[in-house]
């Protein structure tokens, strides 16, 4: 009876001991989470995880996408990295030695008209775009053009015809901007003799731009018209591949 009481006790001992160590070993593995959840690392998992993205400067969001709406990419170059063309500089570069009053007047008066149709120039953007989107896109100039989530151009679709591919190219070049929605016209320019930016659509352009050959010869020269004022057609000479001229007169050819 002796040797058997003391079995059970030293049983009873056993499996006292055992739940200790099960319930240490759940404490430290609690402590280890909460220490994992609170390091940098794994915040950013977790952020991850649930879909959060980090804040960005409004101001300096607000510049990325009026950078792409107005096709400044398109010239300037991803980010304003430069690359299309020798004739357009970096803006990465030009950052750090215009002040900000010489970065608003280029936007809003323009810089080089040239007339030779391959050698691009910087438009008046005056007339366009608000006090707001000028400010905007210096703030984000001068912050270094970093990226900005979903700041980017329009993509091109590949495999579905030259008219659709047109269609984002529209919009890629900043067509949309100054002959407005399916190149319905009537955006506003005070200079010019009937005060409005000429459609791409309806009779009178298809009667004077009746050939691909002349539409693609006007993107290419553009329309150097008047002064500082007046918000004239760029040239895409040089800017624009051959490939992309096609699309946009395939796009041109479906409208009304």
């Amino acid at each position: 009876m002796a040797k058997r009481e003391m079995s059970a006790a030293t049983l009873e001992g056993a499996l006292v001991l055992v739940v200790v160590v099960l319930l240490a070993g759940a404490v430290a593995i609690g402590v280890a989470v909460g220490r994992a959840t609170d390091s940098p690392g794994s915040t950013a998992a977790s952020a991850e995880t649930t879909g959060t993205v980090e804040q960005v400067d409004p101001t300096i969001a607000a510049g990325a996408q009026t950078f792409n709406a107005f096709a400044c990419a398109q010239c300037h170059g991803l980010n304003g990295r430069g690359g299309v063309s020798p004739h357009v500089p970096a803006l990465t570069e030009a950052a750090k030695t215009l002040s900000v009053a010489q970065m608003r007047t280029i936007i809003n008066k323009g810089l080089g008209v040239s007339s030779d149709p391959k050698r691009p120039f910087m438009p008046i953007w005056g007339p366009l775009m608000s006090a707001q989107q000028v400010s905007d896109l210096v703030t984000y100039i001068r912050a270094g053009l970093p990226d900005v989530p979903h700041a980017t151009p329009v993509p091109v679709p590949e495999g579905q015809g030259q008219a659709v591919a047109g269609a984002a190219l529209y919009v890629r070049y900043g067509c949309i901007n100054c002959h407005g929605p399916n190149g319905l016209g009537g955006v506003p320019n005070p200079a010019a003799p009937d005060k409005t930016i000429p459609s791409l659509s309806g009779p009178d352009f298809r009667d004077e731009f009746n050939t691909d050959a002349k539409i693609i010869d006007f993107i290419n020269s553009g329309s150097v018209l008047g002064g500082p004022a007046l918000v004239a057609m760029p040239h895409w000479g040089g800017i624009i591949s051959d490939a992309d001229l096609q699309a946009l007169t395939e796009y041109l050819k479906t409208l009304k």
